[in-house]
């Protein structure tokens, strides 16, 4: 993904919410299919589409730099599913690192947060709205992984 200059944003719809988040007090950028978001410690990656009555449809997509070894999808799957049960904004997921694993080689997947969040439009209230669910998902994210660490046996990779 490439970082946009203003000029040049993915959309209007998307250039409008960087633009709000950055008033906001957010470090935000374009990218060629999104924005990218500083919550936190962490990037969040946003993907915004527009429905059919003006609302608008926010994807998020937090990468953890956390990885996981194919012999270890076991322990992992048991460990993301005790912390996903901890998460009210969103969900933990194991993304392939790569699309097909070269001959017997064992995959590696990304530990990745993902969040979704409908508004009624890019307004002052919406904008805040997607603010305050980006830090409570950023958060909930960071102190479930910080629980699992901590506890002994929550969660092998």
């Amino acid at each position: 993904m490439t970082l946009h200059p203003a000029a040049h944003a993915s959309s209007p719809l998307t250039e409008d919410l960087v633009t709000a988040l950055r008033q906001l007090g957010l470090q935000a950028d374009w990218l060629d299919d999104g924005a990218l978001v500083e919550v936190g410690d962490h990037r969040i990656v946003l993907d915004v589409t527009r429905g059919g009555e003006g609302e608008v449809l926010v994807r998020a997509h937090m990468p953890l730099d956390i990885f996981v070894e194919e012999d270890s999808l076991p322990d992992s799957l048991m460990g993301l599913n005790l912390m996903n049960q901890t998460l009210d904004f969103g969900t933990l997921l194991l993304d392939p690192v790569e699309e097909e694993a070269e001959d017997d080689t064992p995959g590696t997947f990304a530990i990745v947060g993902r969040t979704v969040i409908w508004l009624g439009g890019t307004g002052p209230a919406d904008v805040q709205r997607l603010s305050t669910h980006l830090h409570r998902f950023e958060a909930e994210v960071f102190n479930s992984l910080e629980s699992a660490v901590n506890s002994a046996g929550a969660m092998t990779a």
